[in-house]
């Protein structure tokens, strides 16, 4: 995410349309929704295989859920962070168009 969220900032700074505020809105905006896709879809395809996992019965089981429970939380945690945490620090990191990364 913060390569995109880079490339995005830089991309704006070279064409000079980094001006202000609501510019540097614009290419955190930009440079997250490039990520959206690639990301969402990991997460769901890893979802999928472990969903039956963590509902399963049979032998062994208890020891699948043990291992399975801990990567769900870390996908949904991540996921969390790189959409709603990385554009807010990123934000925070750059307070305008001539501070460098």
């Amino acid at each position: 995410m913060l390569l995109y969220l880079s490339v995005a900032w830089r991309e704006r700074r070279a064409a000079g349309r980094l001006h202000g505020a609501a510019d540097l809105e614009d290419a955190i905006v930009e440079g997250a929704a490039r990520r959206i896709r690639p990301k969402l879809m990991t997460v769901l395809t890893m979802m999928l295989g472990l969903v039956p996992l963590l509902w399963s019965s049979g032998t062994g089981a208890d020891v699948m859920k043990r291992i399975a429970a801990p990567m769900v939380g870390g996908l949904v945690s991540s996921f969390a962070l790189e959409l709603l945490v990385y554009p807010r620090s990123s934000r925070s990191g750059r307070r305008g168009p001539s501070r460098q990364p």
